[in-house]
């Protein structure tokens, strides 16, 4: 499908550019886009998944995952701590606080595999290739339509509150699929922030 073939051009090119980014300047929105990319990546993946029999989503998704996770290593434990110091949060131990020499390390073990990741970008783009041109306008409508479907079953006429974490990544996910429909997405993305503060809110 074409939507989807540019869609997946522009998120590769984009993740790989974020990757040549990072490595020459160690800029914490640099990270957070490349994890952003990889959350796009999966959503397309999961896509692929209910629209193909044979696709092995998480198969595909293993070199993305590496990257995002080597990313959120580097980027996590400063954004917590941010929020430790935003919200006030009482107790805060030395052993909660980042470790400036193992962030360090971490930045510039990451910065030396960027050349490995960028790498597995363009191999899995090649494997995926086919995939994406295969995948049918109609499963797509029938996938976002199935993703909908459950967000209401959570949001109406009860939030469920224990699902929290389910229903944002639910919401990005057809955030991130609006190159096929943009129907509501001004709600969803109010609606994902509000969850995502009440997701920290309920952490500490």
């Amino acid at each position: 499908m074409k939507k989807l073939q540019s869609y997946a051009i522009k998120r590769f090119k984009s993740l790989t550019d974020s990757l040549k980014s990072y490595q020459q300047v160690e800029d914490p929105e640099v990270l957070h886009l490349i994890r952003l990319e990889s959350k796009k990546i999966k959503s397309m993946l999961n896509l692929l998944k209910y629209g193909l029999s044979k696709f092995k989503a998480h198969k595909h998704y293993i070199p993305f995952r590496t990257i995002f996770r080597r990313a959120g290593e580097i980027r996590q434990p400063e954004v917590i701590y941010k929020l430790l110091l935003q919200y006030q949060i009482d107790g805060i131990t030395d052993s909660q606080i980042p470790k400036t020499g193992q962030v360090e390390g971490l930045k510039l073990k990451f910065r030396g595999d960027v050349p490995q990741f960028k790498a597995l970008v363009s191999a899995q783009k090649k494997r995926l290739k086919k995939y994406i041109k295969a995948l049918s306008k109609k499963k797509t409508r029938k996938y976002i339509i199935k993703r909908r479907l459950e967000l209401k079953g959570l949001l109406f006429p009860h939030f469920h509150s224990a699902s929290l974490h389910k229903t944002r990544k639910i919401i990005k996910e057809v955030i991130f699929l609006q190159w096929m429909d943009n129907k509501s997405v001004p709600f969803f993305k109010k609606t994902e922030k509000i969850i995502g503060l009440c997701t920290i809110s309920r952490s500490y």
